[in-house]
């Protein structure tokens, strides 16, 4: 009986996934998710004015980003860096880019009220 309770608690423990720690220099969950918000809605916004003047959209794509970054207090390599984590854990990508598009359309419900 020992044994059979031994070899079910080993395969009981060899089922379950040890909990991964996000590293320091990656952003938080929440974090990631309102930066990708508000890089989807920049760029909808240069998707949107580019048949007008493709270099005005560009300036006001780039000034953008930089607006997210120092509002976040990130850089470039940071969002570059927590995006490839992130690539590398798709249930945690799938998770956070859920979230995105939730509080996505109930910005849009709101706005078309």
């Amino acid at each position: 009986m020992k044994i059979l309770l031994s070899i079910l608690s080993v395969f009981l423990l060899a089922c379950t996934s040890p909990k991964t720690e996000i590293p320091t220099d990656i952003l938080s969950e929440t974090t990631f998710t309102n930066i990708l918000k508000e890089v989807h809605l920049a760029e909808a916004a240069f998707e949107l004015n580019k048949t007008k003047s493709m270099g005005n959209a560009k300036n006001a794509l780039a000034n953008s980003y930089q607006s997210i970054y120092k509002k976040h207090s990130i850089d470039e390599t940071d969002l570059s860096n927590t995006l490839s984590y992130y690539a590398l854990h798709p249930e945690k990508l799938e998770a956070i880019y859920t979230t995105v598009l939730e509080e996505l359309s109930k910005e849009r419900t709101t706005l078309n009220q």
